[in-house]
């Protein structure tokens, strides 16, 4: 058959300058208003639940704020209560660095910024001495702020305690000093203990499971080194230091009355 009668196939062209003509009139891609006015975008880092809950109250009227506060602070408690993990730590971390929470509070007078501290606290260690000094001064000050949080007799903080427990620290170490030969290694370790006790009653809130964790350690640290050293004359446990500690464990649970 000759190239004379073979019938070709339509050309293409015809149909892909039609499809260039319509791209042409495409308007090009322009971002949506809220991104084009300078909104920041939300961290996609956030869990979804905590993500929504978060743009909720904080695009909430005012009227309508106190609810969606509400509803966040329920998100918030729940992280808390799932135990300690690193990833729940960063969620809490990121809402706390980025002042997301600042300004929400529900009903009850409850900041969701108290409630994501207070969260942060009962992951326990090591992610309780995360927490920033302003995020705690931020926490006992809407604690004692709140409508219905009345002050008991025995709320006198955590100072108190602390006072108590160097001070003993203090003469036990002096002692050890002025005391010829070698200071036992059970003294070391019941002083150690202590201190580290007393950094969990200090960053953490009364009835909080790290504030509970401390006082009981500080508890058996006192209680064993009293032991010690009324039980042995060769001054194996510290007697000033568990005298104090003792104390100090008693305003402590006295603060949680």
């Amino acid at each position: 058959m000759s190239d004379a009668t073979r019938t070709h196939p339509p050309s293409s062209r015809p149909e892909e300058g039609a499809d260039e003509e319509r791209l042409a009139d495409l308007a090009a891609w322009a971002p949506p208003p809220s991104e084009a006015a300078g909104r920041p975008t939300p961290p996609v880092e956030l869990p979804l639940p905590v993500l929504v809950r978060v743009e909720q109250a904080v695009g909430a009227s005012q009227a309508e704020r106190p609810e969606a506060a509400a509803r966040l602070n329920e998100v918030l408690k729940q992280l808390g209560t799932g135990g300690g993990e690193r990833q729940v730590a960063d969620t809490l971390h990121r809402l706390l660095d980025g002042g997301r929470l600042d300004g929400l509070v529900d009903a009850d007078g409850r900041s969701c910024r108290a409630v994501a501290v207070e969260a942060l606290l009962s992951l326990g260690f090591p992610y309780a001495l995360e927490v920033e000094p302003d995020d705690l001064k931020h926490l006992r000050a809407n604690t004692a702020a709140r409508p219905g949080g009345r002050k008991s007799v025995f709320d006198f903080g955590a100072g108190v305690p602390a006072t108590v427990l160097t001070g003993g620290l203090l003469a036990q170490v002096l002692e050890e000093l002025l005391r010829p030969g070698t200071v036992e290694g059970t003294v070391t370790l019941q002083v150690g203990l202590s201190v580290l006790a007393m950094m969990a009653l200090w960053l953490a809130p009364p009835r909080s499971p790290v504030y509970r964790l401390g006082l009981g350690l500080l508890a058996l640290v006192s209680g064993y080194g009293l032991l010690l050293a009324l039980g042995s004359a060769g001054h194996a446990g510290g007697l000033w230091a568990g005298v104090a500690g003792a104390v100090a464990v008693l305003l402590a649970a006295l603060r949680e009355s």
